[in-house]
């Protein structure tokens, strides 16, 4: 049962994603804003805070694939998205205290830098028209602060989970 808890948090968060999008469409609060919800790479970037490196890593390698294939269309954006980030943060959280508000501002750099690779990548293709400016006012502004709520919604059960796993892995 123990083995399964991750893969089923991970794949709850990545079928949540694309509900969060089915049920509240840009432009439901009123205002032309682009919200994006990164539950998969927040609970990620939570796994590499309170849990096991190498095995956040090739989650965050396996759930960019699946991620890659679902919903970009593109194999290999995500793919390489996703195991940076936490390669990112648990470098970081190296020489940082692991607390609810560094967790926070490690996890909204994290965001940020997978927004403008993702961005950065659509404008080498030519698959967006948004320019530098819109995308900061409309898209990634908007996404922090929707992430940073569901953040501070989701990190202390999450830690617990993490923190419990963790000791159950390194107990083996």
């Amino acid at each position: 049962m123990k083995r399964i808890v991750l893969p089923l948090i991970l794949s709850a968060c990545f079928i949540l994603e694309s509900l969060f999008a089915e049920f509240f469409p840009n432009g439901i609060f009123g205002v032309h804003k682009i919200f994006v919800p990164h539950l998969l790479l927040m609970v990620l970037i939570i796994m590499g805070i309170y849990y096991v490196r190498n095995r956040t890593i090739l989650y965050a390698f396996i759930f960019g694939m699946l991620f890659d294939a679902f919903y970009t269309g593109i194999l290999g954006v995500y793919l390489f998205v996703f195991p940076l980030t936490v390669y990112i943060t648990t470098s970081l959280m190296k020489v940082l205290q692991a607390n609810i508000f560094v967790s926070a501002l490690v996890m909204i750099i994290d965001i940020a830098i997978a927004e403008f690779i993702v961005y950065g990548l659509n404008i080498l293709i030519s698959n967006t028209t948004m320019s530098v400016t819109d995308f900061l006012n409309m898209r990634l502004i908007p996404t922090l602060i929707l992430n940073l709520v569901f953040y501070f919604i989701l990190f202390y059960p999450l830690r617990k989970c993490m923190q419990t796993l963790k000791k159950e892995v390194l107990d083996e």
